[in-house]
């Protein structure tokens, strides 16, 4: 599994970029984010998902995933970020630090 996340925006309108791919991580590590794109439903989520409320300063992610057959690109504002989607971001940030 390849993934690419990336961070931009919040107050100082920085972008943040990073590429993981699992052959990286432990045998653990590999499947907690295997865990964690299945259980976000990732490649069911749509490309766009935006915030109807307007906000300065808030980050928005672009996560594309790609495993074996399947890609899948998903931008997200901050504001719009599906509950279910919650944890991957979570782990995607802190392994991008």
């Amino acid at each position: 599994m390849n993934i690419r996340f990336e961070r931009s925006g919040g107050f100082a309108g920085l972008r943040h970029t990073r590429s993981i791919s699992s052959g990286e991580l432990s045998a653990e590590e590999q499947k907690r984010l295997a865990d964690l794109v299945q259980a976000a439903r990732f490649f069911e989520l749509p490309a766009v998902l935006r915030s109807s409320v307007p906000g300065a300063d808030r980050f928005q992610y672009r996560i594309s995933v790609e495993t074996g057959q399947l890609k899948h690109t998903v931008q997200v504002d901050e504001a719009a970020v599906p509950h279910q989607l919650q944890p991957l971001i979570a782990w995607l940030k802190k392994v991008a630090q």
